[in-house]
């Protein structure tokens, strides 16, 4: 029986406390006191018959832990993209990729693929269990792919045509109906873990009539219109609904609360360390929702054991000012961030005088020289990061510093000029452009209603920038829940974000869609989407409405960096192809300054108890954002001494 979250919360601490230490041995492997009573009176099986038969060896860990305690931290939202809750990229993955760049099977016991890199094999390991214990097969595979929707699959593992067969239990084939060299890489990420590749078919079989003939009168008697409903409710994860839902991570949701969630150990994770003692070592999480400002309070008094997600290097020093009195340690990680905010165009705007002045490069070059990156620098980030336009960071060996410091420097005189001679010399009673229409320029720039700290003070310095070059913005932040929607209007000026990404997966190597950089132009990706499926035979013009693809075709100028993107999806990662492919992209992403950036790389604020330990010093280059550093959780633990 689950029991509520504040009564969960307070009882597990108390036998956390009681049975921190020494391991339990049942066999070969050993197991966490916190599991004893359990294994004790049969409610489980002991930890030999729990793990697989060949268990993940985890060796990449500082030192062997030791087991026990609760970590108690903090989240901002109900999703799982926070401190230590059930974030995607927590994995585990099929392969994990070490920092020496080999790749190591996971979930995987063994794994290859055919010469042409079209067809991918895995071998899963014989005997892993799902939270709840049910088997972790192949099926898990296949069920994902054929009953939950595509969710990653035709973009990450093949095409639409991508076919899992699955010969045995412990085997799965992947056709991806292209050649897909990159699909290792793919991999070592959420993109090879439970949010795209499986999940628990035993147990949500129960909600789908082609495995149980009473789902619609399950979903009925469970307050829901139809199995599809119930169904889509019991598999959704963002947030995740189903609190018995099975899961490979290495904690398990015991209460999913309104004012938090507490998660206990998972009693069947695959993985042990090098003594092998199954992981994790710590035996609960429990994370409480509070709004930023009190995410932040609760930093400087002490009463998080873990925070990074959302600490903010703005207020670095008041965390340094709090250290010792509020028994933490604050660690700077180097980080890859490739930008605190990003500005981009909306490139086909439908208002035409936007329009014509988005898709003018020396709109965007007097845009870009507006901004005091320096200012921003040590104002907010206290001279910790760099000024860097819109590219990727000196971590990576493509790095130019022609692309990083392309039209960065401060010239309010010279954007002013620039301004001017495009035209835009009149201006009303508050000093505001007026654009060939003679209404004022007011651009609407999207963000994230859940903005870190650092990034909302950047807006509000480059709007008074823009203000003084004649630009009024009105930042606006935009709930996650509608995100999706309201980008896909496209009647948005521009958006901003913050990049987190490194080289392999950044924001401009990545995107979506056909080879989409980060533009955020819906219209441009279903064309060329459908663009794609005609071109490979899937669809034709008569598919769509009035035999007329649908969105918008790119300009000529943005064809040619897509293709060239989509086609480094088609070449190994590090191999002379790909460099010399994504050197020519980033060329041409400099040449057209098609974002804008601001300041780059500022380390990493990372905080915690001083007794934990095999916490990060680096990081990996796999990492997308801040918020995958929970995928090194498994071996973070309370020191004793």
């Amino acid at each position: 029986m689950r029991r509520t979250l504040q009564a969960a919360s307070a009882i597990l601490i108390m036998i956390v406390g009681l049975l921190a230490g020494t391991a339990t041995a049942q066999g070969m492997y050993t197991q966490s006191p916190f599991l004893d009573a359990m294994v004790a009176d049969g409610t489980l099986p002991p930890v030999d018959e729990r793990l697989p038969l060949q268990p993940m060896v985890y060796e990449y860990a500082a030192e062997v832990g030791t087991y026990g305690g609760q970590f108690n931290v903090f989240s901002l939202a109900n999703h799982p993209w926070n401190d230590l809750t059930e974030e995607p990229a927590r994995g585990p993955f099929i392969l994990l990729l070490t920092k020496e760049g080999e790749f190591v099977p996971d979930v995987a016991l063994e794994y290859s693929m055919d010469e042409n890199y079209e067809v991918v094999t895995i071998k899963l390991r014989e005997g892993m269990q799902w939270s709840n214990g049910d088997p972790f097969t192949s099926e898990d595979f296949s069920f994902k792919l054929e009953y939950m929707g595509e969710q990653g699959w035709n973009s990450e593992f093949g095409t639409a045509d991508a076919v899992v067969e699955t010969p045995d239990p412990y085997t799965v084939i992947i056709h991806q109906g292209e050649s897909r060299p990159r699909t290792w890489l793919n991999m070592v990420h959420w993109r090879g873990g439970e949010w795209t590749m499986f999940n628990p078919s035993n147990y949500l079989k129960r909600w789908h009539p082609e495995f149980t003939d009473d789902a619609e009168l399950v979903a009925i008697e469970e307050g829901f219109q139809t199995w599809e409903e119930a169904f889509n409710w019991h598999a959704y994860w963002n947030p995740l609904n189903d609190v018995n839902k099975p899961t490979t991570q290495m904690w398990d949701p015991e209460e999913l609360g309104s004012t938090g969630r507490l998660y206990h150990r998972n009693p069947y994770f695959h993985q042990v360390d090098t003594a092998g003692q199954q992981l994790p070592y710590v035996d609960t999480v429990l994370t409480q929702l509070v709004d930023p400002e009190t995410y932040q309070l609760k930093i400087v008094a002490g009463e998080a054991d873990l925070a990074w997600g959302s600490a903010s290097f703005s207020n670095y020093t008041l965390y340094k000012e709090n250290e010792a009195a509020s028994n933490y340690v604050v660690t700077l990680l180097p980080a890859f961030k490739p930008a605190e905010a990003t500005f981009l165009f909306n490139f086909s705007h439908p208002n035409p005088v936007y329009k014509e002045l988005f898709n003018t490069v020396e709109f965007r070059q007097a845009m870009s020289i507006a901004i005091d990156r320096d200012e921003i620098n040590d104002l907010v980030l206290q001279g910790f990061a760099k000024p860097l336009q819109w590219t990727i960071t000196e971590f990576s060996p493509l790095y130019k510093e022609e692309w990083g410091q392309n039209w960065v420097q401060f010239d309010l005189d010279l954007a002013n000029s620039m301004l001017d001679d495009l035209g835009l010399t009149e201006r009303n009673s508050d000093g505001i452009r007026l654009g060939s229409d003679g209404e004022p320029l007011v651009f609407i720039v999207l963000t994230s209603a859940e903005a870190q700290p650092a990034a909302i003070q950047i807006y509000e310095l480059v709007q008074e920038y823009w203000g003084d070059l004649g630009i009024r913005i009105e930042i606006r932040g935009v709930p996650t829940a509608t995100n999706i929607e309201i980008h896909r209007a496209m009647e948005w000026e521009m958006v901003s974000g913050r990049d987190n990404n490194g080289e392999m997966y950044t924001t401009i190597l990545g995107g979506s869609g056909r080879g989409m950089i980060g533009v955020n132009n819906w219209w441009w990706q279903i064309y060329r989407e459908a663009e794609g499926d005609i071109a490979a035979g899937r669809k034709t013009l008569a598919d769509y409405a009035d035999g007329v693809i649908p969105g918008e075709e790119p300009p000529a100028e943005f064809t040619s960096i897509f293709d060239k993107r989509q086609a480094l999806t088609l070449t190994l990662f590090g191999s002379p192809e790909y460099t010399a492919l994504a050197t020519e992209m980033l060329q041409e992403l400099s040449d057209g300054l098609y974002g804008i950036g601001t300041v780059a790389q500022t380390p990493i604020v990372f905080i915690s108890r001083p007794n934990i330990g095999n916490l990060p010093t680096e990081l990996m280059p796999w990492l997308e954002g801040v918020l995958d550093l929970n995928h090194f959780s498994n071996t973070w633990f309370y020191r004793t001494e």
